[in-house]
């Protein structure tokens, strides 16, 4: 009976959250850094990201790091309205950590709350169904479609709402990015997600990240000068928020306006020094500083490079794939038993994400292919990356060094054609 009450509470301890389905490590550092720099949470958004770490915290196995998030969720909000997903967050946490009592208590609360709060028995609370498509949207995209059929579905009621038109032209714009990592573009005027982004954008002008996202997508259809505006404006709107500057650095970083990025990334860091993200990001644009100026092995430019993965690698060491990023630098500055001992000591971490593992893979072989000149050993762990399957962008670039191989050699000598045959019959059998 206490376990069947459990199971009727809307939080995200029953929304299918499964922690296969998601990189723990990367919500957990993006949230957590998130709260700890923004001070200017709009509406309710505190709460409800105190709610999400606590939820990433309880599948990471930190129940004293998830029950501090959720007592600090409490006091966020006076209205208890806006506390029965936290309530119910607690009543589920309580009753993993064997305190049933305490589990009890909070069930008894919500109980208090729906008899303060009545609505349609089919009908959730505004809040609880907000926080959920919210958690959808970013726990992981297996969840994306959800999101979208829930913003989609109160837009209905509410087409004139602000929140709403915003989260369904976010949960548009992740969906069509999905379909243009599998090669299917979507013109700039057909777009759903960009018709839907203008139409929040006049609902919400002051939101940044509909800049951004709309920049993005003018971007990727060579609307570049609009792109820059919507950019600019966003970082004019949000200077200090971590998401925001690091979007709009990446974006400059792929116009190849390094010192541009560097500069917003470097004022940012002011902010939030022991930020793994920002760390990363600005070792990176050192980097592709030095490609810009073709001198790849620049001391100088090699040295801020290192100094900042290092950094992200202490800050935050589960985060992998700057580590891999690393592992390459240090070969590039001559350094080959480090580079080799890194790339070692990761490939033997426990329970690496696919994605991870696949970036490995790939960024191993490149190692091999052009720092150690072994083409055997780089095709080899090309083959190993593409047999992970589409993961991860890393796939398609495993794909690509593969077939650069296949089209220097005079004969299949590494049996290329072979596998690749194997991989696309294996995956007919998968599909049928």
């Amino acid at each position: 009976m206490f376990l069947e009450e459990l199971k009727k509470l809307e939080c995200h301890f029953t929304w299918d959250l499964q922690k296969e389905d998601a990189d723990l490590n990367y919500l957990e550092i993006k949230f957590t850094e998130s709260l700890s720099v923004q001070s200017d949470h709009k509406g309710n958004f505190r709460q409800r990201e105190l709610n999400f770490c606590a939820y990433i915290h309880h599948l990471q196995g930190f129940s004293d790091k998830a029950r501090e998030c959720l007592e600090k969720a409490k006091e966020v909000q006076n209205d208890d309205s806006y506390n029965i997903v936290t309530y119910g967050n607690l009543a589920w946490l309580h009753h993993h950590m064997a305190d049933d009592n305490m589990a009890r208590v909070y069930l008894e609360k919500l109980a208090q709350i729906s008899g303060a709060f009545p609505s349609p028995a089919e009908e959730l609370h505004r809040e609880v169904l907000s926080e959920k498509a919210w958690s959808f949207l970013r726990f992981s995209k297996k969840h994306y479609i959800k999101a979208k059929e829930i913003f989609q579905e109160v837009l209905e009621k509410e087409p004139e709402d602000k929140e709403w038109n915003t989260g369904y032209a976010f949960a548009l714009f992740h969906l069509e990015g999905l379909e243009i990592r599998e090669d299917k573009r979507i013109p700039f005027e057909e777009s759903p997600a960009v018709s839907q982004l203008k139409r929040a954008l006049k609902l919400d002008p002051d939101n940044a990240m509909i800049h951004v996202f709309m920049g993005l997508k003018c971007n990727k259809n060579e609307r570049n000068s609009e792109a820059w505006g919507h950019m600019k404006q966003a970082l004019d709107m949000a200077p200090y928020d971590l998401s925001v500057v690091l979007s709009v650095a990446k974006f400059m970083k792929k116009e190849q306006c390094y010192d541009m990025a560097l500069g917003v990334l470097k004022k940012m860091l002011e902010k939030a020094p022991d930020s793994s993200r920002l760390h990363h990001e600005i070792g990176n644009n050192y980097r592709w500083k030095a490609m810009q100026l073709r001198d790849i092995h620049n001391p100088k430019l090699l040295s801020h490079c290192i100094y900042h993965l290092e950094e992200g690698a202490r800050l935050n060491p589960d985060f992998i794939y700057p580590q891999i990023e690393l592992a390459l630098r240090y070969a590039e500055v001559g350094n080959y038993t480090k580079a080799k001992q890194k790339f070692q000591e990761l490939f033997a971490r426990p329970n690496l994400q696919l994605a991870d593992l696949q970036a490995w893979h790939r960024i191993y072989g490149d190692f091999n292919m052009y720092r150690l000149g072994s083409e055997a050993t780089a095709v080899k762990h090309y083959k190993e990356g593409m047999a992970l399957q589409k993961v991860s962008t890393e796939w398609r670039i495993c794909k690509n060094r593969l077939h650069k191989v296949l089209h220097n050699t005079r004969n299949d000598v590494y049996q290329i054609r072979e596998f690749m045959k194997s991989l696309r019959e294996n995956n007919e059998r998968t599909e049928n």
